[in-house]
């Protein structure tokens, strides 16, 4: 993988987006940010189309990463954030490598099950239809659909920073799947599909690990010497996946992550 002399754009400078655009200038990429409030080379929101006309003037890109997110949001957000940028880059820019970041929150999986790329994604609200339809966009102009896992990083894990402060802990039974994903796996798989000339199908799931919340917990409690807060959170929509996300299409290409939140646990106690 080499992104040395690439033209990229970066849409989205957040948590992942900037960790990305950092290590894509570090493997000697020339890269364009474009985030409404984020810092960015380019402030504004890629749902507005002059908005990419005039990044197009600053550099014309040959890999684009879609890297957006809303946090929960409304409808309209989700089309903001997701559906209205695509639909202008596929307008824009074909033929162009996009890698849009998705989520393997879309999959219908529960119990625990095991999800690929070709498990059925469920669309029971419309913004998981706004989703979904954002990603037969890009698949329909020949890019490539990247669905994380939830993310964390060195200085972010709410699962871990909860336990320390024994705030009540993630809703679930305890042979609840969870998968976590960090930061800069995240960024290496997104540049390792950013740069592969061919690639099978267009959808990829990325998840650095799955356990347990039992699992999880007693490495926890291992960890910090802590007994595990009897409270759970209440449960949320976001917060009710139970299935365990198989990576093995993208771990054919080469990669492999390196983090664990275990590690990162160990870390944070010894700081």
């Amino acid at each position: 993988m080499s992104l040395r002399e690439h033209k990229i754009w970066v849409i989205g400078a957040g948590f992942l987006g900037a960790t990305l655009a950092e290590a894509c200038r570090e493997e000697g990429a020339h890269v364009l940010t474009i985030d409404p409030a984020a810092v960015a080379n380019l402030r504004g929101s890629a749902a507005d189309e002059e908005l990419l006309r005039h990044a197009l003037q600053r550099l014309v890109p040959d890999i684009v990463f879609c890297c957006t997110a809303t946090h929960g949001g409304s409808e309209e957000d989700y089309r903001q954030a997701y559906l209205e940028p695509v639909l202008n880059l596929d307008h824009l820019l074909q033929g162009t490598r996009i890698v849009f970041c998705s989520s393997t929150s879309v999959y219908a999986g529960r119990g625990g099950e095991t999800v690929t790329e070709e498990s059925p994604a469920r669309a029971e609200s419309e913004r998981a239809r706004i989703l979904l339809k954002a990603e037969q966009v890009v698949l329909g102009g020949g890019g490539v659909v990247a669905r994380l896992a939830p993310l964390y990083g060195d200085d972010r894990c709410e699962l871990v920073r909860r336990f320390m402060k024994g705030l009540p802990n993630l809703p679930g039974e305890d042979s609840r799947v969870l998968n976590y994903l960090h930061v800069e796996d995240a960024a290496d798989a997104l540049m390792l599909l950013g740069t592969q000339p061919w690639l099978q199908d267009g959808i990829y799931n990325v998840s650095g690990e799955s356990f347990t919340r039992q699992e999880i917990y007693q490495q926890l409690e291992q960890i910090f010497g802590l007994d595990t807060p009897p409270e759970s959170a209440e449960p949320s929509a976001r917060g009710a996946s139970d299935m365990r996300v198989d990576c093995t299409r993208l771990r054919e290409l080469g990669w492999e992550p390196i983090c664990s939140v275990a590690e990162l646990a160990h870390m944070w106690k010894n700081c």
